[in-house]
């Protein structure tokens, strides 16, 4: 564990204590600022913890209650127009990749409380993420059959968690073999963990487009590290997902998300020329670039409170 990590878990702890003891929070200081918070998908209370990427829905509801009390919510539409509320700290929810469980379990929460959020997705539909997949391999080895050691014997890896770090930066031919290999999982397997998967199809961001509270953006086609691919790749991975989002009706086609947080300065260069409007990054390693934002990817192990 970095020092930096041993801080963070210290710091949790004491917050964690002062919680218990029912001290209030200090807020103060960052009125009329935004923050960019990423969550990426939402399971069932009994579903078991198989990323770091799912919260658990009841623990969800919870942060977006605390968050609606505390601060303003913002729509993409408020951040773009720079609406904001000079009295509080504003905070624009977005969600990567694309799951259909933004649909089934997050979309009635933001409802209920009336938050906006944004979603950015893919151009996939019937071929899962090869993160989601590898995830649950990893997870139930028992089930997965011999997947996970043949694919640690392709990349020479040891570990699942370096086979995730190893793969993003691979060329596209060995990722996308990679994930249809992964894909053949057992499909009785597959469909009971539907939820730790599934994205959207066409007619689900249809229906999504007619609620409000949502905005749809673009994360690429196939969730490639933009880092890895050359020009032409990226314009076609950008120019899939304008597409599919452009016959939807979608307003925010041009507004992009890195898969993985991965960019550069050749990336943000290119996706300039490509008329993206607004480029999502991740928390760390961001470049100072025009209309390039940072985002805080929420961490489900942690109490309400510490996020």
């Amino acid at each position: 564990m970095t020092v930096k990590g041993i801080r963070l878990r210290l710091k949790w702890a004491l917050l964690s204590a002062v919680d218990l003891l029912g001290l209030p929070l200090n807020l103060e200081g960052r009125e009329g600022e935004v923050q960019i918070l990423c969550f990426h998908g939402v399971c069932a209370d009994t579903d078991e913890f198989i990323n770091g990427r799912f919260h658990k829905e009841s623990a969800f509801r919870d942060l977006l209650t605390e968050l609606k009390q505390r601060f303003h919510i913002i729509s993409l539409d408020d951040f773009l127009a720079n609406r904001l509320n000079p009295d509080k700290l504003n905070i624009l929810l977005t969600f990567d990749d694309g799951y259909r469980n933004n649909l089934t379990l997050v979309l009635p929460i933001i409802e209920d409380l009336g938050c906006p959020i944004t979603i950015f997705v893919t151009g996939r539909t019937d071929l899962p993420l090869w993160t989601d997949l590898l995830d649950l391999a990893a997870a139930y080895p028992s089930e997965s059959g011999t997947i996970l050691n043949e694919l640690l014997a392709i990349s020479g890896v040891k570990t699942s968690k370096e086979l995730k770090t190893w793969l993003p930066l691979q060329p596209t031919e060995v990722v996308l073999e990679i994930n249809r290999k992964l894909n053949e999982l057992p499909e009785q397997f597959l469909d009971t963990t539907r939820v730790f998967w599934e994205l959207f199809s066409d007619n689900d961001l249809r229906l999504l487009q007619t609620r409000p509270l949502v905005s749809l953006a673009n994360h690429s086609a196939n969730h490639l590290s933009f880092v890895t691919l050359t020009e032409d790749q990226m314009a076609q991975e950008i120019n899939e997902v304008r597409t599919r989002l452009s016959n939807i009706g979608s307003a925010y086609a041009s507004v992009f998300a890195y898969p993985y947080g991965h960019h550069n300065e050749a990336t943000i260069a290119r996706l300039n020329d490509l008329g993206i409007e607004q480029q999502f990054l991740a928390e760390w390693e961001v470049k100072e670039a025009p209309r390039s934002w940072k985002r805080l990817t929420l961490n489900p192990f942690i109490s309400t409170r510490n996020m």
